[in-house]
């Protein structure tokens, strides 16, 4: 996977910079997949599946796809710590049919 960097001027050091993690555009078999759209208005071209960004408040786009059922989009307005990866899960309904919630949440360093 390719990480975008999310930020102005030079690529910097992990432990000052806040990575989140979506999942890979290409899925096969996966019922849910959580594509990372944009941050902060940006793009996120398809070939990335996680992106640094500096460390405070975002805004983020996100796709929930489902396997035979209904997806959705959605905004979050995070705020994030620096040093820190973050993932996005989602919360589906029954049977893995639709995408009810999708949040981030800290996955460690």
């Amino acid at each position: 996977c390719m990480t975008l960097k999310g930020y102005e001027g030079p690529r910097l050091p992990l432990d000052e910079v806040s990575r989140v993690q979506g999942d890979y555009k290409i899925r096969a078999g996966a019922p849910v997949s959580l594509l990372l759209r944009q941050v902060d208005g940006l793009t996120v071209d398809v070939r990335f599946s996680e992106v640094d960004l500096l460390p405070g408040t975002h805004s983020l786009l996100i796709d929930c796809v489902v396997q035979g059922g209904a997806g959705g989009r959605h905004r979050l307005e995070v705020d994030l710590a620096a040093g820190r990866r973050y993932v996005i899960v989602s919360e589906t309904g029954p049977g893995n049919r639709e995408c009810t919630d999708v949040r981030l949440i800290g996955a460690g360093p």
